[in-house]
């Protein structure tokens, strides 16, 4: 529940639509830093799941905001979130929002919010990232 209560907050910040292009990061749990080219998986997550709190330390996000709905995997968001995540200590990376929004002042804004994660135990089924 505290990863939901966690991606609410993200998702908040991310639906405001603030229309300057940026990035951010959020820390939620001190990580040991790795090196900027470490190895990631890209996994995909269902944080409804009471699994997913037995499995996957939740180290903080990383933010790309008004770069449109994009794939998630392309080689420049990887250059902008691998180093970040591994500065976290993430072993793995999964996507929680990826999508455009409106807000009540009519501004619209997108985003692609990255979970970073480390494995409590045996990680899911991962691709490389």
């Amino acid at each position: 529940m505290e990863s939901m209560n966690n991606l609410s907050i993200v998702v908040v910040l991310v639906l405001a639509g603030c229309g300057k292009a940026g990035i951010s990061e959020t820390r939620m749990i001190s990580g040991t830093p790795r090196g900027a080219t470490c190895n990631l998986d890209l996994v995909q997550v269902d944080i409804t799941q009471i699994s997913f709190n037995s499995t996957w330390d939740v180290l903080g996000y990383v933010t790309l905001l008004d770069k449109g709905t994009q794939d998630p995997a392309a080689p420049e968001n990887r250059e902008i979130v691998r180093p970040r995540a591994c500065n976290m200590g993430g072993t793995a990376v999964a996507v929680a929002i990826n999508g455009m929004s409106q807000n009540n002042l009519g501004r619209s804004g997108s985003g692609l919010v990255y979970m970073v994660l480390r494995p409590k135990t045996a990680a899911a089924v991962t691709t490389t990232f």
